[in-house]
C-alpha cells in the first residue's frame, strides 16, 4: 500500500510538473502582466523568460504559483492514499508559508538589499561591491529544508495518536526556525558578516544547517522518548 502511495505520489507531481510546464509557455507573460496591474509591484527586470529576469518580488510570487500548483496535485496522494491530512497540512507549511512570509516582507525581500552604488552596504569602513542581497530562492531553500526536516514530519506524526506528543513538539521548534530565517535582517543585526554580502550568504548556509542538524538530533530524541 505505501509503495503504490509512493508511486502515486511521484506520478501526481509529474502530472503537475507537466500543468506547470504548459502553463509557462502559453501563460507567463499575460499572467506576470497582470499580476504587476493588480499588486503594482515590478515581477521583471527585463523582457525575458528564464529566472535571472525576476525581480526578487517576482520570484517570490513565481515560487508561490509553483508551489500552489504542485499542491493542488499531491492532496489526492497525500489525504487519500497516505490517508495522512496532517502530512498536508505540513507540505503547506514547508513550502508556501515561506513564500507568504518573504511576500509580507517583500521590503527586505526586494532588489533594494543587493548591494550596488544606489544601495550601498558597508563592512566597517570598506564598501561591498556586489553581492545576493535577500535572494527570495535562497531563503526559500533555508525555510523550506528546516520545514523538510522537522514541520513536515511533526504534523506527519499527528496522524497517529502515539507520536502526536513529539509531533507538536517538532511542528513548533520547526515553526520557529522557519520564521526565523525569514528575518535576515534581524538576524543581520548580530551577524559577524553582512547577510546581504557573498560572506554573509556562505555564514546563513552554515547556521541552516546547525539549525537542521539540531532538529534531527531532536527528532531522535523525541522518538525515543515518547
Amino acid at each position: 500500500m505505501s509503495e503504490t502511495a509512493g508511486l502515486t505520489f511521484i506520478g501526481f507531481g509529474v502530472l503537475g510538473f507537466f500543468v506547470i510546464a504548459i502553463i509557462f509557455i502559453f501563460y507567463e507573460v499575460t499572467i506576470f502582466r497582470r499580476l504587476e496591474e493588480i499588486l503594482g509591484i515590478k515581477m521583471k527586470r527585463l523582457d525575458c523568460n528564464h529566472m535571472a529576469c525576476y525581480t526578487y518580488e517576482g520570484r517570490a510570487w513565481l515560487y508561490l504559483i509553483i508551489v500552489s500548483i504542485f499542491m493542488i496535485f499531491w492532496f489526492y496522494p497525500v489525504v487519500i492514499s497516505f490517508n495522512n491530512f496532517p502530512a498536508y497540512v505540513g507540505l503547506f507549511f514547508t513550502g508556501i508559508y515561506p513564500l507568504l512570509i518573504m511576500i509580507m516582507r517583500s521590503n527586505i525581500f526586494t532588489d533594494d538589499s543587493i548591494p550596488s552604488a544606489r544601495n550601498p552596504v558597508y563592512v566597517g569602513p570598506n564598501l561591498v561591491s556586489g553581492g545576493p542581497g535577500y535572494n527570495s530562492i535562497h531563503y526559500l531553500c533555508f525555510s523550506a529544508s528546516i520545514g523538510l526536516a522537522s514541520t513536515l514530519w511533526g504534523f506527519s506524526m499527528l496522524n497517529s495518536p502515539d507520536s502526536a506528543t513529539a509531533g507538536i513538539a517538532l511542528v513548533f521548534f520547526g515553526l520557529v526556525f522557519q520564521t526565523l530565517v525569514l528575518f535576515p535582517d534581524v538576524i543581520n543585526l548580530v551577524s559577524p558578516w553582512d547577510l546581504r554580502t557573498s560572506k554573509g550568504l556562505f555564514f546563513m548556509t552554515g547556521f541552516n544547517i546547525t539549525i537542521i542538524v539540531f532538529l534531527l538530533g531532536l527528532s531522535a530524541i523525541l522518538r525515543t522518548i515518547y
